[in-house]
């Protein structure tokens, strides 16, 4: 129902943005502007009247710009919010009010600029022709899995020389002033450092090779001009290293001992059995995630729409502030236009598949939210009361609500969709 004190005009400024126009007229105005002073009078204090006892005409006066400013912002707020209401409208972004004109006579109107979702036309999303591209494990690949076991149950025990490279040393270094001064905030203790790293930029370590056991060994290194580390880049840095030991790393034997050690398996066979089915399982599920993002691309092409910028540039945002929790460092612009493409296809695929369940009535009922947390339970040897706890929060079950009808709407997909496994 319209407000007869409201005029809205809401035109298209964008593929996903609208202005809205809204007049307000005198009365609203006027009546807003009274409750408006009353309050400022209520606490005004003016030289020669106690709190509330000061002449209208006089706080008016003395709080004309104030009045004004509370006045604009409540009638912009408050109508904004009705002109919402009236023409059934949700913004995405926050509105980008501008044009605020008040009129000698107290009618106010002004602009607001906002985004909205788009509307989303799927002509097709069934019927895809998607692969579903799987390699087989070979012995070659557990052989494989087997070494870098043994790198993470390496022991390194003490070696007599210099350290060849691959070796390890316990070591404190401090960095040299160009007067040959150290300071006890820039000294390291008790690093244990490989020699000779296979990264090219890890010049200390390769400085290490051919080092032995012993205190006060001056290590010079020029790092060069194209070196990633901006405090470092052209820089000569002197280092004092006291070598504690060199430690030789020793692999364990591949031997059923290993096999107990390492797994609940009985032997070496079964071992090599079990990372066999894991190396198949994580290739299974390596080839239905790709299975998943080529049939959404292919939708998406098929159906063009365009996507609000306010969501893709808080989507890369997020991802940015993750890449920075997990220690990389970059560029913020760079990284994100890096991000950008990504972004785009993460928004879009949630629009497309909330389109999806609302054509297709698939929703997620208590029954769906009961078999997820008995499948969690399971998975963390828990008792369903115990994961039920962890949903408690309103937030929390709205994102176990998401994900269950992202897997929904995913199962609906590839019911309906053309899905052919090759080897590769």
């Amino acid at each position: 129902m319209s407000d007869s004190l409201l005029r809205v005009e809401l035109t298209e400024s964008g593929p996903c943005e609208r202005t809205m126009s809204v007049t307000v007229q005198p009365e609203a105005v006027k009546l807003e502007r009274e409750k408006v002073i009353a309050e400022i009078r209520k606490e005004a204090k003016v030289k020669g009247f106690r709190p509330g006892k000061a002449p209208r005409n006089l706080i008016e006066k003395t709080y004309a710009g104030s009045i004004r400013e509370e006045l604009l912002q409540k009638v912009v707020s408050k109508n904004f919010q009705k002109a919402l209401e009236q023409e059934k409208i949700a913004p995405l972004s926050q509105p980008q009010v501008e044009k605020v004109d008040l009129e000698d006579d107290y009618k106010l109107s002004f602009q607001a600029r906002f985004e909205v979702s788009p509307e989303i036309e799927l002509a097709r999303y069934k019927k895809f022709k998607i692969e579903k591209k799987v390699s087989k494990v070979s012995d070659e690949d557990v052989d494989s899995t087997i070494e870098n076991l043994r790198e993470q149950y390496a022991n390194f025990v003490p070696k007599d020389g210099a350290a060849d490279k691959g070796d390890y040393l316990l070591l404190d270094f401090s960095v040299l002033d160009e007067k040959g001064n150290t300071s006890p905030e820039g000294r390291r203790t008790n690093q244990l450092v490989m020699a000779g790293h296979e990264d090219s930029h890890a010049l200390f370590s390769h400085a290490l090779v051919g080092k032995s056991e012993g205190e006060n060994q001056k290590i010079e290194i020029d790092f060069p001009g194209d070196y990633p580390d901006e405090s470092l880049k052209g820089q000569r840095v002197t280092y004092m290293v006291d070598i504690k030991n060199v430690r030789q790393k020793s692999l364990p034997e591949v031997d059923d001992h290993f096999a107990k050690q390492i797994s609940q398996t009985e032997d070496l066979a079964a071992l090599r059995t079990m990372i066999w089915e894991n190396l198949e399982r994580e290739i299974n599920q390596r080839a239905d995630r790709q299975v998943e993002e080529d049939l959404f691309r292919q939708i998406i092409e098929a159906n063009p729409f365009d996507i609000p910028s306010s969501l893709v540039e808080v989507t890369i945002q997020r991802q940015i502030e993750n890449i920075r929790k997990q220690g990389q460092a970059g560029d913020e612009m760079q990284m994100a236009e890096l991000i950008r493409p990504s972004a785009e296809f993460a928004v879009k695929r949630e629009y497309v598949m909330g389109e999806i369940a609302r054509r297709e009535g698939i929703s997620v009922a208590d029954e769906d939210i009961n078999a997820k947390i008995e499948e969690f339970a399971t998975q963390l040897d828990k008792t369903a009361e115990e994961v039920r706890k962890d949903f408690r929060s309103r937030e929390a079950m709205n994102h176990l609500r998401s994900l269950i009808l992202v897997e929904k709407v995913v199962r609906f997909l590839l019911e309906n969709n053309d899905i052919k496994q090759v080897e590769e």
